[in-house]
């Protein structure tokens, strides 16, 4: 039986660099498997979108399968490309998340262990999943902006590699002085909200900056829909430990605005700086984001999807 031809694109530098440790045991994962696997190692920002275009978008070349090891923003990079192609000539995708959070892993039930992830990127069970577009830009999982927004894109890579997640935390604690309130006019199919936020995110995802926001129940990465998330402006300290005991108790209450739409026009009274998976999403004031349902197949874990969504919880006061 012939061999699936698979491009395998990794991320040397992400997290703390474990895969170049265990690239031999990830190859012997893939032969296992029956796959055909061409690699390639990502050196810049904006490789792997490069090596997709390159590889996949020769006709002559035939790959089944796309696989990519790396943090978030690696994943971010390999679904612009794919998304660049046309659906039907898009294939499947891989993931072995090897970064700081890896938030989109969470989703897809992914193991942390590099070889079991391996296991799951070269075997089977797969299924269509939601795509974002941030003004006809590809995203993977979540964009916004406002409060440590650029936190995940302005820390170093050192930093990340020896504290992790409390590289995000530390570098977030050093900008609370300096919280600066944003007004924001959101549409959707459904309302126009207008009022004075600290942060909004537009997300696909049951973790953001490695932080459960939502209940289990909450979130379905097939549904066509984004959940979007606004945090007014608190007025004092009391507002603020409100806000803080919302998100660590997924229980959001009136200085949190929630929506559960496919489609955003955000526009904020001054041009703010935007993230995209984490990575920098350049300095806009008025964006439109879309749900691309179903529009890339990924490999997951069992059980990667609830049963059912309920709506998030929101109190608003009149």
């Amino acid at each position: 039986m012939a061999r699936e031809k698979t491009l395998f694109i990794y991320n040397p530098n992400s997290g703390t660099g474990a895969i170049k440790n265990k690239l031999s045991q990830v190859i012997e994962v893939f032969m296992r498997a029956g796959l055909d696997v061409n690699i390639f190692a990502t050196g810049k920002h904006g490789d792997a979108t490069q090596i997709i275009h390159s590889r996949l978008g020769k006709k002559s070349t035939r790959f089944r399968r796309v696989i990519c090891a790396g943090g978030d923003g690696t994943l971010h990079e390999v679904v612009q490309g794919l998304m660049d192609l046309p659906p039907e000539l898009r294939p499947p995708c891989g993931y072995i998340p090897v970064g700081t959070m890896n938030d989109f892993s969470n989703g897809l039930k992914l193991p942390r262990n590099i070889v079991k992830s391996a296991e799951i990127a070269s075997g089977r069970v797969s299924s269509l999943f939601d795509i974002g577009t941030m003004d006809d830009e590809p995203f993977v999982y979540v964009a916004g902006f406002g409060a440590f927004t650029a936190v995940s894109y302005d820390t170093s890579q050192q930093a990340k590699n020896l504290m992790g997640w409390l590289a995000y935390f530390f570098r977030g604690i050093s900008e609370l002085g300096a919280i600066k309130s944003i007004h924001v006019r959101v549409e959707t199919e459904d309302e126009t909200w207008e009022d004075d936020v600290i942060i909004g995110i537009v997300t696909n995802a049951k973790t953001v900056g490695g932080q459960k926001i939502f209940r289990k129940t909450d979130v379905r990465l097939d549904d066509g829909l984004f959940e979007g998330i606004f945090v007014k402006t608190p007025k004092n300290p009391i507002e603020l430990n409100r806000i803080l005991g919302s998100f660590i108790f997924s229980d959001f209450g009136p200085q949190i605005k929630t929506f559960l739409c496919k489609k955003f026009t955000i526009e904020t009274s001054e041009p703010v700086p935007y993230t995209m998976d984490g990575e920098n999403g350049g300095i806009r004031k008025r964006v439109e984001i879309t749900n691309r349902q179903q529009a890339v197949r990924f490999f997951h874990g069992q059980d990667a999807e609830p049963k059912k969504k309920k709506p998030m919880k929101t109190i608003e006061k009149r």
